[in-house]
């Protein structure tokens, strides 16, 4: 029935299609209220639930103790009704999961993206692993709802493309993801940024009972952002994924790879992190990555990482420093967007230290706002928010108003 909330549709199927969303964002939830917020009569929410019973779509889940009379149904959405895929595509990995309807990941594949392969070979690397996930938990294919492709990177919605580095072999000029899973599965496929993917994941699975406003801020590689503003996800048809990575935070500093000086990316990102660990090894600062026998050139960021879990003092002074330019860049996205939630996530977020020292330099930078109550908080999906999300825009797409970019241009059926 799921799919059957998609396209025209007559009023029952819209009646069970809103019906269906209250309980998966509500629930678990009671016939009364329900109709409270449907604005149904009571008899005809009563039988459009039952419906819903009988599809196997939702259920009773029993969660409530009544002292007298009869036990009050509360009602939850059917987890294993349907089946999500969520996949990331990174210049670095690829990740794959199973999740069910709760977001609950149910299976992982995690390998390496090689670009010394064909990229068919990647492609068919891809639709194994999803097969071989589906087979392993008994998924038929007209349980699978679809597969949401997230990526790092330039994409073309319009007709499933992700576009990687011009210094890659014209193989590697583009992918095209979506023909080839749709050609494979038979099924809706969508492709999206990583960092929006990343904010849906976390709004979806965490924070979207408490509040319609968050960001997802990703530091790693390169620095990225995804917002929900009004409970829905804000895109662009341009590729601008990175553009909080470009924000100036010093207007005299240093140079970024964009040709800008000054962006928060060429201060408070891995390779910034890493670059400037060497800078100051050279300049003979002490650190235990001298105790490595590499050349300090060839220090890479999960040598940086691994000090900074041992306390290395010079690791730890550049985070921390990198850590306060991001927190300078996350206030201005306060002051701008005024949020209720601000998440910070990825390689470098995760660390302790830096989030510590980003919230510290928020605080001391918005205390003048006396009533301001945004809430700093570490990322809950680690590594996987992006095929989290991924897999949330699929079932979002069956569930919610689509705009123009969030439609699939190639679905079979």
């Amino acid at each position: 029935m799921l799919q059957e909330f998609v396209g025209l549709m007559s009023p029952k199927t819209k009646s069970l299609k809103a019906l269906y969303s209250l309980v998966r964002k509500h629930g678990p939830i009671r016939i009364n209220e329900l109709v409270e917020l449907s604005g149904y009569k009571h008899s005809t929410c009563s039988r459009l639930v039952e419906e819903l019973v009988l599809a196997g779509l939702i259920y009773d889940s029993g969660s409530a103790e009544s002292k007298v009379g009869r036990k009050p149904a509360f009602y939850v959405i059917t987890p294993d009704s349907h089946y999500l895929v969520g996949v990331e595509i990174s210049s670095l990995f690829i990740v794959i999961l199973l999740l069910d309807l709760n977001l609950q990941v149910l299976d992982e594949v995690k390998f390496k993206l090689d670009f010394n392969s064909l990229p068919q070979d990647t492609l068919n690397l891809i639709g194994d692993s999803i097969e071989d996930i589906l087979l392993r938990h008994h998924v038929d294919q007209k349980h699978l709802l679809g597969i949401g492709v997230g990526a790092i990177g330039s994409i073309e919605r319009e007709n499933g493309t992700i576009h990687f580095k011009d210094d890659l072999s014209n193989d590697w000029n583009q992918l095209d993801i979506i023909k080839s899973l749709e050609k494979r599965f038979s099924t809706v496929v969508l492709l999206d940024h990583g960092a929006n993917l990343a904010a849906l994941g976390e709004y979806r699975s965490n924070y979207w009972r408490e509040t319609e406003n968050l960001v997802y801020t990703s530091s790693g590689i390169g620095i990225r952002s995804g917002i929900i503003l009004q409970g829905q996800v804000v895109g662009s048809k341009l590729d601008m994924d990175d553009s909080f990575g470009h924000i100036t935070v010093d207007v005299h500093g240093r140079k970024c790879a964009c040709g800008a000086y000054g962006c928060l990316e060429a201060y408070s990102s891995l390779p910034a992190v890493r670059d400037e660990v060497i800078r100051q090894i050279k300049r003979g600062k002490s650190s235990s990555l001298l105790d490595i026998p590499l050349q300090a050139d060839d220090i890479q960021f999960h040598h940086i990482l691994d000090a900074l879990k041992q306390g290395d003092p010079l690791c730890s002074e550049v985070v921390r420093d990198a850590a306060y330019y991001y927190g300078i860049g996350i206030t201005n996205l306060i002051q701008l967007l005024r949020p209720d939630i601000v998440i910070i996530g990825g390689g470098l977020g995760g660390n302790i230290d830096f989030y510590e020292m980003t919230l510290k330099t928020v605080q001391e930078r918005t205390k003048q706002y006396k009533n301001l109550q945004v809430k700093i908080i570490r990322a809950t999906t680690g590594y996987n928010a992006v095929a989290v999300g991924g897999g949330c825009m699929i079932f979002d797409y069956f569930l919610e108003e689509k705009t123009a970019h969030t439609e699939p241009k190639h679905v079979l059926t």
